[in-house]
């Protein structure tokens, strides 16, 4: 392969730019058992924290977390969870948008104790689980978030008391060329 052809194929993949951090808290948990499905569904509401937009990436922003829902299922060979979440956010003047993270996570003896509240639990480091993220703005100045994907790294966090913390960091996926 020639070096414009190796060059034509990268071009052609999605690249990541660095777009948000979201740090958010629960400390409730409410078991829905066994689904059909085979997996443990576990309704986790999330509460607080923040999202803000990091370097160059625009439009820029700064939000609070006001609430949200994760509907964690725990697959039937307990490996992994899956994370769907429902969570809305509002800026300084009132103006909300609607945030849909649907992800897995790891779940073994690092994530595991944090998850389900163990007393010595520790912070989790990033690489045990991944989302993609999708936003719903209806307001003029954050309406070009509808037209963007992103891609997250999550972790889980020991924070003071019995709250557990979420820290994502997302990337804006861009398009590649479509060059082969």
């Amino acid at each position: 392969m020639g070096e414009k052809s190796k060059i034509e194929a990268i071009e052609s993949y999605p690249t990541l730019q660095p777009a948000l951090r979201i740090k958010t808290y629960f400390n409730q948990k409410y078991n829905c058992g066994d689904v059909s499905s085979g997996a443990t569904l576990v309704a986790v509401p999330v509460f607080g924290g923040t999202l803000e937009s990091v370097g160059d990436f625009e439009p820029k922003l700064k939000f609070d977390v006001n609430s949200g829902t994760d509907w964690f299922r725990i697959d039937a060979d307990k490996a992994r969870g899956r994370i769907d979440v429902n969570s809305l956010a509002t800026d300084a003047e009132g103006r909300s948008i609607h945030l849909r993270l649907d992800g897995i996570t790891a779940c073994n003896e690092v994530t595991m104790p944090l998850i389900l509240g163990a007393p010595d639990a520790k912070s989790v480091p990033f690489g045990f689980g991944f989302q993609h993220l999708k936003i719903e703005a209806g307001h003029e100045c954050y309406k070009a978030l509808e037209g963007m994907l992103f891609a997250t790294s999550i972790r889980f966090t020991k924070e003071e008391g019995d709250l557990t913390g979420v820290e994502i960091r997302a990337s804006r996926i861009i398009p590649g060329s479509g060059n082969e």
